[in-house]
């Protein structure tokens, strides 16, 4: 079985040809890859079928980490995903190779990266907290508008004491099972 040396790109269609172009007579690989940029994690087409396309020892050429995904957690689970189908993976900006056949490096390295992908989102999250907290101060954050004026919140909070069944109330008052289980806790 042949190994290949595929490339993955992520750039806009009118520059691939340039880019295919300049490559030098070092860089050869059996397959090209590419997405646009403005292609979602979700829906990327070129790296989908790179992934069928690759098979057990082959070498992923990308240029950085950056253009592989948009986010730390995703692109651990890339990695993940690509040494899982036993392939080596190579960042050409960032000088790394996460290679198949040396788990005991490349196990590492990802646990460390998942640990800075979990401090983003600690940190983010904090970030909104201390933001939303702020913004109450001023009085600029409101949250949510409630679903329901106070008179109807009576009447349910009487219709549910009166035995009424919690469905049909949801679908009178237009509001969830969930809401109004929340409403009728709130009294």
């Amino acid at each position: 079985m042949r190994l290949h040396r595929v490339r993955y790109l992520r750039l806009p269609l009118e520059a691939l040809e340039g880019i295919v172009e300049n490559m030098g007579s070092h860089d050869v690989f059996d397959a090209v890859f590419c997405d646009e940029p403005a292609d979602n994690c979700v829906n990327r087409a070129g790296f989908e079928r790179l992934i069928r396309y690759l098979q057990c020892g082959d070498t992923v050429v990308v240029d950085s980490m950056a253009s592989l995904s948009s986010s730390t957690e995703q692109l651990c689970t890339l990695i993940r995903t690509l040494i899982e189908k036993q392939v080596t993976l190579e960042f050409l900006h960032e000088n790394l190779i996460f290679r198949h056949d040396r788990l005991e490096v490349v196990k590492p390295i990802i646990a460390v990266m998942e640990l800075i992908a979990e401090f983003e989102r600690a940190a983010t999250r904090e970030k909104q907290a201390a933001g939303i907290a702020t913004a109450k101060v001023r009085g600029s954050y409101r949250g949510r508008k409630k679903k329901l004026s106070d008179n109807q919140v009576v009447s349910l909070i009487d219709r549910a004491g009166a035995g009424e069944s919690k469905s049909k109330l949801a679908r009178d008052f237009d509001i969830s099972r969930q809401t109004l289980y929340r409403y009728l806790r709130s009294t």
